[in-house]
């Protein structure tokens, strides 16, 4: 298997991105192909470069994967308190599934947030997601129930957090 590199995607890169988070929420079932809301958010992989950090898994010039960081206070937090970094939009691409590239996505989260002082790094999943939910278990993500949310009826978002070690 071809090393995976974790870096911060290139404007040249956006579309593709945008793309393959759409993708894999399609693929996976987690969003409706008529959903007009959050669609295009997902697409918009410009936006949420100039609003956080998108960073990207690439084997050789090939994306196969993506996620948003978000700092507390930034645009593209929803969960964050003050202490906290959060991650959005995990997206592998469906042919890539099953070959680590969430988890080294997640790690790299992790790696920021403990370079970078973060006292937890946090997250909402929606709860169709089981696949990632077993993912963040196992790297030491717990559930916080408390914080779980609906943004519209009909989405039932879960909240998962992990303190950072220093």
């Amino acid at each position: 298997m071809e090393t995976v590199t974790i870096r911060r995607a290139l404007p040249t890169e956006f579309d593709t991105v945008g793309e393959l988070t759409a993708r894999a929420y399609l693929a996976g079932g987690h969003i409706a192909p008529d959903n007009t809301h959050y669609l295009p958010v997902l697409r918009d992989a410009a936006d949420r470069a100039a609003k956080a950090e998108l960073l990207v898994a690439a084997r050789g010039e090939e994306v196969c994967g993506t996620v948003t960081v978000a700092r507390h206070g930034g645009e593209y937090t929803e969960l964050a308190r003050p202490g906290d970094l959060e991650f959005r939009m995990l997206a592998v691409a469906p042919e890539a599934a099953g070959d680590g590239i969430g988890r080294a996505l997640v790690g790299r989260v992790l790696d920021l947030a403990g370079s970078e002082g973060w006292e937890r790094v946090v997250l909402y999943s929606d709860s169709s997601m089981a696949v990632a939910h077993g993912l963040y278990r196992r790297m030491g993500f717990h559930r916080v129930p408390e914080d779980d949310w609906q943004p519209v009826p009909g989405v039932c978002l879960l909240a998962f957090a992990l303190r950072i070690r220093r």
